[in-house]
Order: C-alpha cells, then sequence, then structure tokens
C-alpha cells in the first residue's frame, strides 16, 4: 500500500541563521531549537571569506542527524548554505525524498514522500542553516531515505545537494 507524505507534514522543524564564522555556533544553536520543539528563526549578518565562495549561493553541507534511525523514529535533516554575493538573494529550496529498500525498490510501509518548497532570502554574504525533521513510520521496510535539495532562483538551479538516512 503506498502512503502519501507532503512534506509540509514532514515536520519543518526551524530555519536558523548565523554568521560564516560562527557555523558551529549557529549548528548548535540549531539543535537546541530543534530539539525543543520550536520553530525558530534567529538572525546575524555574516561575511563569506574571500575566495571561500563561488556562484549566487554555495551550499556549505547536507546531512542527516542522527544519520542512522530505526523504524518509528525521526532525523533532522540539515542544509547549510551562504550566499556569496553582496546583494540579497531570493532562493526557493526543493526538498525531495525517496525511502528504498535493499535492492533499490519502493518498500512496503512506506509513504511516498512529496515534494516540499521553502523561500529563504539570503541577506548579502549570509550563511543560512535549513532543517527538516523526517519520521520513519514503524512499518516501513525501508533500508535507507535519500533527500534531495535544490536551491534555485527564477527557475534557474544554483546548486543541489543529497543526504542519505540509513534505517536498521
Amino acid at each position: 500500500m503506498l502512503r502519501r507524505l507532503p512534506f509540509a507534514k514532514a515536520k519543518a522543524k526551524a530555519t536558523a541563521t548565523a554568521t560564516a564564522t560562527a557555523a558551529v555556533t549557529a549548528a548548535t544553536a540549531a539543535a537546541a531549537l530543534l530539539a525543543s520543539g520550536a520553530p525558530a528563526v534567529a538572525a546575524a549578518p555574516a561575511v563569506a571569506a574571500v575566495g571561500a565562495c563561488s556562484g549566487v549561493v554555495q551550499i556549505n553541507g547536507f546531512l542527516f542527524n542522527p544519520a542512522q534511525v530505526s523504524p518509528g523514529q525521526g532525523s533532522t535533516a540539515t542544509l547549510t548554505a551562504t550566499n556569496c554575493t553582496g546583494l540579497s538573494q531570493p532562493v526557493t529550496e526543493t526538498w525531495y525524498g525517496r525511502f528504498t529498500d535493499a535492492a533499490g525498490g519502493f518498500p512496503q510501509g512506506c509513504p511516498v514522500v512529496d515534494p516540499f518548497l521553502r523561500s529563504v532570502v539570503f541577506a548579502p554574504h549570509q550563511f543560512v542553516a535549513s532543517a527538516t525533521t523526517y519520521e520513519v513510520l514503524a512499518g516501513c521496510l525501508a533500508t535507507r531515505l535519500t533527500v534531495t535539495v535544490t536551491l534555485s532562483q527564477n527557475g534557474v538551479q544554483l546548486g543541489q545537494a543529497s543526504a542519505v538516512l540509513t534505517i536498521v
């Protein structure tokens, strides 16, 4: 049986922002906000390191925490990116995922995950961390969930990254 799980129901928990030089602090704060279950936005001006950023918006990383869960548990996927320009950049994040079994097929008991769009405005040279929590249903027989995020602006793709959640 196929069940649909819109990303809007995938528990988008929080978007946190901080300076590029305080990325570790921002990640710690974002984790605390997610742990509390309270949606929040924290902002601070950022300055990207010269030569460390290319393009309009650069993806710095994308991962699940925890990286491994059992059915009935959840994990938070966090995307980090930096505005490489001196101008504000409105960007659309398109999050989509797919549960798979060991053979790469669609496993029983797992939902179909619909695309989820999130609008983000990056201030000049701003570092942004966007996070979404995904839950693996108790009856889901998947061995992994692969989530891909595409960043775009006015229909032009700026970057793409994927993260894999291992299900045991």
